[in-house]
Formats: C-alpha cells, sequence, structure tokens
C-alpha cells in the first residue's frame, strides 16, 4: 500500500455533504481507508453533524437539500478551515472568512464533457434536428437545407476551461473563435481574445453566428447579457447558455427567440429553476431545454472526489491548494 493510501487526512473526521455520497465515498476511502468520513444529506442535518464531528475539512456537493442558509453554518463552524466544493460554482454560498476559511472549486474537473454537450446542441440546432424531429412526429417529410458551421464564427464569452474545450471543438468543425475573459491573452484555440468591457461585448455580438455563455454570476454579470445585448447580435445567431440563469435577462431571451432575432437557443440554466410549467421559454422555436444537466456525466461525483484527492495530498505538504477562490 503506498504511502498516500496510509496517510490521515485529519484527526477529525471529514465531512462530505450530497444526497447521495455513495460514489465520492468509494473513492474517499479506497484512498485513506484510516480516515473517518461523515455524511450529511441535506442542509437540516449539519448543526447536529458539525456540533457531534467538528470536522476540519469538509467537501460539499451540495444542491437545493443544501440552501445558502443551511451553508452557512459550515462557514461560521469554529474547526472548519478547507471546504472544496464540487463544481466550479460557488454563488450560491453565503460569505465567508477568507482568513478564516479556504475554498476551492472543482473548475475544468467536466470541462470536456459540458464542452461536448454544448457543442453537440450547437449541431443540433444549426442542423434543424429538432424541427426535423417535430416533423418525424407527425410523419411530415420536409428537407430543410442548413449552412454549415464550418467558415462561421463562435463568440465564447468567458474563457476558461470551458470555453478553450469548446474552442477546440469548433475550431474542429472549421469554425473562426472569438473570446472575451477578464485577463486577454494570445491564445493558440481563439482568433481573437478581447477584455470583458460592455462595449466590447457589444461590438462582438454582430460578428458571432453562435454565441455561448460562460461567465460566473455575480454583481457584476447579473442580466448582463440583455436586451440591448439581443439587439446587438447577428439575426439568425444560436444563443447558448449553460454558466447561470442570471446572467441572463429571461425576458429579453424570450423576446429574442419569439421576434425571430435568434435561430435559435440550447439553454441548461434559468432565472428561475425548476423552469416554471407555464414558462413561454418551454414552446419557444428551435430551442433545446435541458433541466440543469448539461455536464451531468455518470460517475461526477467520483471525479469531483479525485479532484479532491488531488487537493489534500497538497493539503497534508502544507503546499498551495488547486483552484482557491481567492
Amino acid at each position: 500500500m503506498s504511502e498516500q493510501h496510509q496517510a490521515v487526512i485529519s484527526e477529525r473526521p471529514v465531512l462530505v455533504l450530497h444526497t447521495e455520497p455513495a460514489d465520492c465515498l468509494k473513492v474517499l476511502q479506497s484512498r485513506f481507508p484510516g480516515q473517518e468520513f461523515e455524511v450529511a444529506t441535506h442542509g437540516e442535518m449539519l448543526p447536529g453533524v458539525l456540533a457531534a464531528t467538528d470536522p476540519e475539512i469538509v467537501f460539499s456537493i451540495s444542491g437545493p437539500a443544501f440552501p445558502r442558509d443551511s451553508l452557512r453554518a459550515v462557514f461560521e463552524h469554529p474547526t472548519v478551515k478547507w471546504v472544496q466544493l464540487g463544481g466550479s460554482g460557488y454563488d450560491h454560498l453565503p460569505d465567508w472568512d477568507r482568513d478564516k476559511v479556504q475554498v476551492t472549486h472543482c473548475a475544468g474537473v467536466l470541462a470536456q464533457s459540458l464542452a461536448e454537450t454544448i457543442t453537440g446542441a450547437m449541431l443540433a440546432i444549426n442542423g434543424h434536428f429538432l424541427s426535423y424531429r417535430t416533423l418525424q412526429t407527425m410523419g411530415d417529410w420536409r428537407p430543410m437545407p442548413f449552412r454549415p458551421l464550418a467558415g462561421k464564427t463562435l463568440l465564447v464569452v468567458g474563457f476558461g476551461a470551458i470555453g478553450q474545450r469548446l474552442a477546440h471543438n469548433a475550431k474542429a468543425l472549421g469554425m473562426k473563435v472569438l473570446a472575451t475573459r477578464n485577463t486577454p491573452a494570445e491564445h493558440p484555440l481563439a482568433d481573437e481574445v478581447h477584455g470583458p468591457a460592455r462595449e466590447t461585448l457589444l461590438s462582438l455580438l454582430p460578428r458571432a453566428d453562435v454565441v455561448s455563455l460562460h461567465l460566473r454570476f455575480d454583481a457584476t454579470t447579473k442580466r448582463a447579457f440583455d436586451a440591448e445585448a439581443f439587439a446587438a447580435m447577428k439575426r439568425g445567431a444560436i444563443f447558448i447558455n449553460t454558466a447561470r440563469g442570471k446572467v441572463v435577462d429571461q425576458p429579453a431571451l424570450t423576446e429574442a427567440l419569439y421576434g425571430g432575432r435568434l435561430m435559435g437557443a440550447y439553454l441548461d440554466v434559468f432565472d428561475k429553476e425548476p423552469l416554471p410549467e407555464n414558462d413561454p421559454l418551454w414552446g419557444a422555436p428551435n430551442t433545446l431545454i435541458t433541466p440543469h444537466t448539461a455536464d451531468n456525466v455518470v460517475g461526477f461525483t467520483a471525479r469531483y472526489a479525485d479532484f479532491f484527492v488531488g487537493n489534500i495530498s497538497r493539503y497534508i505538504a502544507g503546499e498551495p491548494l488547486d483552484n482557491l477562490i481567492a
């Protein structure tokens, strides 16, 4: 057995937050069989579990069962020093004292899978597959010509791990790639990389045949993609959002789809989730909707656990943690 397998992470139990923790626990217990792990499967359990275990480290793959107010107890508990998040988003967290608690996330772990989903949706919308599926149910044989994605332009708004993987796929399809990011610099997967200024975005939108959002949600990005942005888009462009619903002005998006401004859209995230049954987006033309599941690959919790294991090794060695939120 390797030294890493023999290591004990902490004298205190490591607390795992997840509604279905079996897969990630299997990974963690196989790597650290001498370590005690405790589990909370919903937010109401947290006060009692925290008081009973006094964890130093928390591994949180949280969701609707762990609302923001319940997670506050984790960050305020006096023994907690490090929280490793599953997933890349952290807008669901309460404010915390960064001098007291280190927080890391799993950005990049599922980037390839998410880019695969987006690429498939882009091809389906551009190739009229959604319309063909509807015609199929009616037995209607109606050929529709499509314009190849080769030679078209993709605008990636937020050129991080996911955006770069998507750019790789787009390049393989023969597309030109424009990108925006907070720290612009030349990149081999993009023809142009620009800064995040709004005026820059508005100048790029008329050039793009496909626009894909990959922005974090915070005060600066709330409703960043609004009616003005949709009006700036090329008529007949495709819009994709797998980032956060609140980055988009949803009524403006709805109007752009029903008004014919856009050819179609792929939407995985929404202002309110689940998307209400009476929301007009359900019936929007040439629009593919998935229930916040674009990166819901088989065994995703085990992949997060593998990343956590790597960070545990750094934690034990006193080295800087990967994906630390500053």
